[in-house]
């Protein structure tokens, strides 16, 4: 195939690359399709692609990406090392992938230095060796790359592949921008004795920061225990404003400044009142959890005027954000219908929301409930059928308190034949999986 593709300097490096190209457009792993004539470089080919290659082409783009690279273009090496890593277009070969990799770190490619560092950090196509991954990360942060240089950091502060230097380390850190200062400091906070990482970022008020130290009063690692002032930092994290932070991050800070308070924790006396205020605060940035204890402490007047009203629409909002305790809204809701607390009473809906709530296959106190109700025809229609459902979902978990009455009285519901047709093979499944004592003797 000769036809021409896009307009580029006419020079077989280039054709080459551009045929490979043109056979991962074939391949399907185009997103935005260049125009007739329209130049566009490498790096827009890659961006537009969707990772998505048919192999009958891909094959035909490794060739093409192949010869680029041994014509020495290190974009190519590089690319030609991800195909064979991943199997795009050739069998994965994670050694060849890293000899690949290599060539383009040795042209001075940064991204393919990094690539290197990490492979032999881990052993991935090669000899893991900790020093020789020092050394390409520091040349890629040598380069002003500066994720590479996060990654320098790290190996100073902690003595991965070099001798542990914390001045050394510090004088990086001094180089960062903003973003990769607190970057390298996150990763170091996850790692032993951490402390000094973590008052970097409590002293420019990082909320990951102060939550680390709220983390670290609380469990007392490095620092002696201190509940007051990890309900201090919990507090100072969810209140935070920072945009870095998603406000599933800020609630869950609250949420854990409201359990210290809820329970009083070690020097925290309980103080409902104030838990419920943080509650608050989490569930009004849509935190499903925070939601849920609201309206649990609504409804039942801890730490604020019961109120059933506004426990349902505690509920209804916790129902809605996620699927993480919809389970236990949704049958909160129902036993509000049931009883009548604040809306009609309303059986028949009840039991709506209580086999919403049984889907969650966790929830096997709803579940047991809903086949105890349907055995013997409380609130509802006896259904003999809908009870062997649910006894049979209740005893899904061997180790759940449910699971010995639920097969106990599916073994009789088949031993008995009151109900179903008798099965003494169906009820002998059931009865194998309990106690010998419980099998009744048979004539």
């Amino acid at each position: 195939m000769t036809e021409k593709i896009f307009s580029h300097d006419e020079n077989e490096l280039a054709g080459m690359k551009e045929r490979a190209a043109f056979y991962d457009k074939k391949s399907g792993r185009w997103q935005n399709e260049p125009q007739l004539g329209e130049s566009v470089s490498i790096e827009e080919f890659f961006a537009n692609m969707d990772n998505k290659p048919d192999e009958n082409f891909s094959a035909e783009a490794f060739k093409w990406y192949s010869r680029a690279a041994e014509s020495g273009d290190r974009e190519s090496m590089a690319e030609v090392g991800h195909r064979l890593y991943d199997g795009i277009g050739t069998p994965k070969d994670a050694v060849a992938a890293f000899g690949w990799y290599k060539r383009a770190a040795d042209a001075g490619l940064i991204s393919a230095m990094k690539v290197v560092a990490h492979m032999l950090s881990m052993g991935l196509g090669c000899d893991k060796n900790e020093s020789e991954s020092f050394r390409w990360y520091k040349s890629a942060a040598d380069a002003g790359n500066q994720d590479a240089a996060c990654e320098v950091i790290k190996c100073l502060a902690t003595g991965c592949g070099v001798d542990k230097n914390i001045s050394a380390a510090d004088e990086w850190l001094a180089r960062l921008d903003d973003d990769h200062y607190r970057s390298a400091l996150y990763s170091l906070c996850h790692g032993a004795n951490n402390l000094t990482w973590i008052e970097r970022l409590v002293a420019v008020n990082d909320p990951v920061g102060l939550n680390f130290m709220a983390e670290e009063y609380c469990a007392g690692w490095y620092v002696e225990q201190n509940f007051a002032e990890a309900l201090k930092y919990f507090i100072a994290a969810g209140t935070g404003t920072s945009p870095r932070y998603d406000k599933e991050f800020y609630a869950e800070a609250l949420c854990r400044a409201g359990n210290i308070l809820y329970i009083g924790e070690g020097n925290v006396e309980p103080n409902p009142a104030q838990a419920f205020e943080w509650y608050n605060r989490a569930a009004n940035l849509d935190y499903a959890k925070a939601c849920m204890q609201c309206g649990l402490m609504c409804y039942r007047g801890i730490g604020v005027r019961q109120n059933f009203r506004r426990a349902l629409r505690y509920f209804e909002a916790a129902a809605e954000l996620s699927d993480q305790g919809r389970s236990f809204a949704l049958e909160c809701i129902g036993r509000m219908l049931e009883r009548g607390e604040f809306v009609d009473k309303n059986i028949s809906e009840a039991y709506r929301f209580y086999e919403a709530a049984a889907r969650d296959s966790r929830n096997q106190e709803i579940i047991f409930k809903l086949a105890e109700d349907y055995f013997y025809g409380r609130n509802v229609e006896r259904d003999i059928y809908k009870a062997i459902h649910y006894y049979e979902a209740a005893s899904e978990y061997p180790s759940y308190e449910y699971f010995f009455e639920a097969r106990t009285r599916l073994a009789w519901i088949y031993e008995s034949g009151q109900f179903v047709e008798r099965d003494l093979a169906k009820a002998d499944e059931y009865w194998n999986e309990l106690p010998p004592e419980c099998k009744p003797a048979r004539d």
